[in-house]
């Protein structure tokens, strides 16, 4: 498969592809092809290649470009991987690194890999539930979730949310005027 044109690039906003990552850090670093490439420890001929998309060096190589061009070495790894899969690998490949890369790039992903503790799979299953999902996602739901949880040992809070749930209309509105009458306002 050959290697992505200039005009076949991604839209304004996405990443480059590797020779173009190469390319314009060589070009913004004021740096020849010889030049990088004596930094480098490849020839400048190789550079070219590079550049034009037919060739993708060892990941060694790559982390010398990081290094050299003063680049984030996750990306140039992920440019260089892609890269590779598309001058060499089938259309399944292909689909697969590009599910991969989503995966890789999303910030939410990012975090969790750089947390010293891993997910606990209970947490990442009740993430799947898409009311769980909508409650984390508004910040007073995070807020009282979290205070409530860490008075859990003084107050069975699970309980009183239990016999909230199950309480009829008559009930809810019996407790609420008896909170009211206790000066204890229930907020919106």
């Amino acid at each position: 498969m050959p290697a992505a044109k200039k005009s076949d690039r991604a839209p304004d906003g996405q990443e480059a592809t590797f020779a173009d990552l190469v390319r314009e850090a060589r070009t913004r670093k004021r740096l020849s092809q010889r030049e990088l490439g004596e930094q480098v420890g490849i020839w400048n001929t190789y550079i070219g290649q590079i550049e034009k998309g037919e060739k993708v060096p060892s990941d060694e190589i790559c982390k010398k470009f990081a290094e050299t061009l003063e680049l984030d070495l996750t990306q140039v790894l992920l440019a260089a991987y892609e890269a590779r899969t598309e001058l060499t690998g089938s259309d399944e490949a292909i689909a697969l690194f590009r599910k991969m890369k989503v995966v890789l790039t999303d910030p939410v992903v990012q975090r969790l890999l750089d947390t010293a503790e891993p997910l606990d799979p209970e947490v990442l299953s009740a993430l799947t539930n898409a009311d769980i999902r909508r409650l984390l996602a508004e910040e007073a739901w995070r807020d009282r979730v979290a205070r409530c949880y860490r008075i859990r040992a003084k107050r069975n809070i699970l309980a009183l949310m239990a016999l909230v749930e199950s309480m009829t209309d008559k009930q809810w509105k019996a407790m609420v005027n008896m909170l009211d009458a206790m000066g204890l306002e229930m907020s919106e």
